[in-house]
C-alpha cells in the first residue's frame, strides 16, 4: 500500500500566486520552469514545494495539466495531485 503525502497549499489573492509544500523546511534553492512554475528544492536536494505563478489565470481551467506536473515532480499518483489542487481551487471566490 503507497503512503500518501501530507500538502500544505496556500493561495495568495493579491498576486494570484498558489504555494505547495510537502516539507516545512526552507528551500534552498527554486528553479522556475518555461511554465511559471518554482519547483523548491531543500539542502538535501529533494523537491519540497512548487510555486505556482498566474495561478487562477494560467492554470484553474488547465487543473488537470498541472495536476501532471505535480505528479511527475513530486512522484505522486495523478489522482492525489489533483486533490492538492482541488483544495485551492474550493477557496476561490466564484
Amino acid at each position: 500500500m503507497a503512503v500518501s503525502q501530507a500538502f500544505s497549499v496556500t493561495y495568495d489573492a493579491l498576486t494570484d500566486v498558489l504555494y505547495i509544500s510537502n516539507q516545512t523546511a526552507p528551500a534552498t534553492r527554486g528553479v522556475e520552469d518555461s511554465q511559471g512554475i518554482v519547483w523548491r528544492y531543500g539542502s538535501d536536494g529533494d523537491l519540497i514545494g512548487a510555486t505556482v505563478l498566474d495561478f487562477v489565470d494560467l492554470w484553474a481551467k488547465r487543473s488537470g495539466a498541472l495536476a501532471e506536473q505535480l505528479s511527475a515532480h513530486f512522484k505522486i499518483p495523478h489522482p492525489q495531485a489533483l486533490l492538492v489542487l482541488e483544495q485551492a481551487l474550493d477557496h476561490q471566490p466564484h
